[in-house]
């Protein structure tokens, strides 16, 4: 068997799983194939896995130009993997294209076909590279949901979407981060993005619970929430945790939430290692019988995750995009319930990885239109940076996957909700 196949046909299964059945990389049955992989390979199948799905759109760009014949679904994931890996990540061609051949072969495909594109694809990987996608090269779902993006937006999210994210960690304390030792771009007294990358799971410090991962844009709304003193917190959807540990490091009574099991066991992992104590249920959070009220309730409400989509590219990658209607029920009904369980003179802080307009500014509005003892209360900055004063627009903040202090962000909504009666 040639070196590498094995691997590279269950890269080739798990792109076809995710493609055609809409699965994530989170499917338990895709879990189990990649912890089957020697240690060894695991990294390369994430790297040729994720790359693959962050690139599939430049990889159709250059199908379309080698080749005219309609192609099968086998076909299509075949040459995006083994584009992905001789042009955008710079693998050896001869054993991309020979292993590539092979699976043809074995998937009864076209592998004379195969072999003559991607050898001419290889000739012209340079100047491949500089491909450029449009936003009319996006599935049609993703298309009519950011109509609403102005060109300038629209232009940032084409030069970043693609691109890996960066890893930005939060510590529990000033003193911790003034102890840290590593190279790091500090984004507030208590963060910063993270230049080394490698083995963060194995550094002392992580380790000993001075500090968590998390995203630039899902820090800044707790960081900036200032009316914090003296309140019961409740964090509708906690897991994994980082905004939660937010409140925790600042010593605030917070109960944490999440209706997925799997997710409240790395809550728990979380909280054992960076030494917290909380309150934790797995309950339905809209099935909450509102006899417990709180003076502050999170919601990171579950969205379509497209301002994650660096991290889970599989969501552009799926032939059928998330169920909206779903979705922004269930925001609604969260949203709602909320505002029960709510204190007079509580905020919901409600937020979603999503910077489309249906699901952050269109959902604000609304529950504001039905709930005359809501207002929007004031998104005020702590620190007047240049990297935050960008982020915020009509009183709440919102993000395109972008950068700041050149470093990748993800893309994010918050708007601090106040009942005033």
């Amino acid at each position: 068997m040639l070196k590498g196949l094995k691997i590279r046909f269950e890269i080739h299964n798990i792109l076809f799983s995710v493609y055609k059945f809409n699965k994530t990389l989170n499917n338990s049955s895709i879990k189990k194939k990649i912890n089957k992989q020697k240690t060894e390979d695991i990294s390369f199948l994430y790297n040729v896995t994720l790359n693959s799905m962050r690139f599939h759109l430049h990889c159709i760009k250059i199908i379309k130009k080698y080749i005219k014949k309609k192609l099968r679904d086998h076909e299509k994931i075949l040459l995006i993997s083994a584009i992905t890996q001789i042009v955008f990540l710079d693998f050896k061609e001869y054993a991309v294209i020979n292993c590539s051949v092979e699976m043809a072969k074995k998937l009864k495909l076209y592998p004379g076909l195969i072999n003559a594109s991607l050898k001419k694809i290889a000739k012209n990987k340079n100047d491949l590279k500089e491909i450029k996608i449009n936003f009319s090269d996006f599935q049609s779902w993703f298309q009519k949901k950011t109509h609403s993006l102005s060109n300038i937006e629209k232009k940032q999210f084409l030069n970043y979407f693609y691109k890996e994210p960066d890893i930005h960690i939060v510590f529990k304390n000033e003193a911790k981060l003034s102890k840290f030792k590593d190279n790091l771009i500090r984004t507030s007294k208590v963060s910063g993005f993270l230049l080394d990358k490698k083995d963060i799971q194995n550094k002392k410090s992580f380790i000993d619970g001075d500090w968590w991962v998390q995203d630039f844009s899902s820090f800044l709304p707790l960081y900036n929430f200032q009316d914090k003193n003296n309140k019961k917190f409740l964090d509708a959807c906690a897991a994994p945790g980082g905004k939660s540990f937010q409140i925790l490091s600042k010593k605030h009574d917070v109960v944490l939430n999440d209706i997925n099991k799997t997710r409240i066991g790395t809550l728990k992992d979380n909280l054992k290692r960076l030494q917290f104590n909380a309150r934790i249920l797995n309950k339905d959070f809209n099935k909450f019988n509102g006899k417990d009220k709180y003076d502050i309730i999170i919601i990171d409400a579950p969205c379509s995750a497209v301002g994650t989509i660096r991290k889970n590219p599989e969501i552009l990658f799926k032939k059928d995009g998330p169920n909206f209607s779903e979705l922004i029920s269930l925001q609604e009904n969260m949203l709602n319930k909320a505002s029960i369980l709510l204190n007079k003179n509580g905020y919901i802080i409600y937020m979603v990885c999503s910077f489309l307009k249906v699901e952050t500014v269109d959902q604000v509005d609304k529950f504001l239109k039905k709930n005359f003892n809501f207002i929007k209360a004031d998104f005020k900055l702590i620190e007047n940076k240049d990297h935050y004063l960008k982020l915020i627009k009509n009183n709440c903040m919102i993000t395109i996957p972008n950068m700041i202090l050149n470093c990748n962000i993800d893309g994010y909504f918050a708007a601090y909700l106040k009942k005033i009666k």
